[in-house]
């Protein structure tokens, strides 16, 4: 079993209060401010790393222990796609994003380390496309995000949480820090179409990360409107709840979810929301 590795959100963790102010203003004193810069850069670089090995070897590990068949292999992917084929179909895709010069100094260390990465395609889209040459049955998803899970196959998330005592009271290590673990305590099977569920759901929801609004909210009079013309009752705004709502008992998803868009006028948008959110 291979383990197909979404590296990205790892790479921020590994980074996350590595110097802490009183450090810092430590060896502006001490270097002055250029050199307590350089000297920044190479502490967040070297623990950086560090703390990332250590998280994939902890993944592995756990992984190992709560699976029959032995990982036989890890395959790591980053995104680095500053020709991302999506934010050319939207220019408000991941708009949001702030870039993290610490994290990009540690995606250069593994692209020139054997992690897989794409000019035009994201850690999502190779994965994706890394799964179906594989095999379903032949990998492990790894990954936080809930996008993935609409490859299908084996999924899980090596989000962590604060481990807590018999009264709900966080666990504490000998320094006095939270005691985590992994929330998702065994490995998930997507089947075929519980992904592509996922997938249609998410389209009528959009998704708020990317920045990508799925189907967009109507006022009571268009309502009013969609209930004359279409004979058909429709939600002003789609949330979860509504989304599974319009998908149940559904017998073609696709029709179900067009259908929701044709009726608003936002033909244009099931277009582009498909592009952004299908995985290659």
């Amino acid at each position: 079993m291979i383990l197909l590795v979404d590296l990205d959100s790892l790479l921020y963790t590994s980074v996350y209060k590595i110097v802490s102010i009183r450090e810092m203003r430590e060896a502006i004193t001490k270097f002055g401010k250029e050199s307590a810069k350089q000297w920044l850069k190479e502490e967040v670089y070297n623990e950086g790393i560090n703390r990332c090995e250590n998280q994939l070897l902890q993944i592995q590990n756990q992984i190992s222990s709560m699976m029959i068949n032995d990982v036989s292999g890890i395959e790591l992917f980053i995104t680095t796609c500053t020709n991302s084929f999506r934010k050319e179909i939207s220019k408000d895709y991941k708009i949001n994003r702030r870039r993290n010069e610490y994290v990009w100094m540690l995606r250069a260390h593994y692209q020139m380390n054997g992690a897989l990465f794409s000019d035009t395609l994201e850690a999502d889209d190779l994965i994706s496309m890394r799964a179906k040459e594989l095999g379903m049955d032949n990998c492990v998803i790894v990954s936080i995000d809930k996008d993935l899970k609409q490859i299908g196959g084996y999924y899980w998330s090596y989000y962590k949480q604060k481990s807590k005592d018999h009264f709900g009271e966080p666990i504490l290590n000998e320094f006095g820090n939270p005691v985590t673990e992994y929330k998702q305590k065994s490995i998930d099977y997507i089947t075929k179409e519980e992904a592509e569920y996922i997938f249609w759901e998410q389209m009528l929801m959009g998704d708020f990360g990317d920045c990508v609004s799925g189907i967009k909210p109507i006022s009571p009079i268009q309502k009013k409107e969609i209930l004359k013309t279409f004979n058909k009752k429709v939600f002003c705004r789609i949330g979860e709840a509504n989304a599974k709502k319009i998908l149940l008992n559904s017998k073609n998803l696709f029709i179900s979810v067009a259908r929701e868009y044709i009726i608003r006028n936002q033909k244009e948008d099931f277009k582009i929301n498909y592009q952004l959110l299908k995985l290659k």
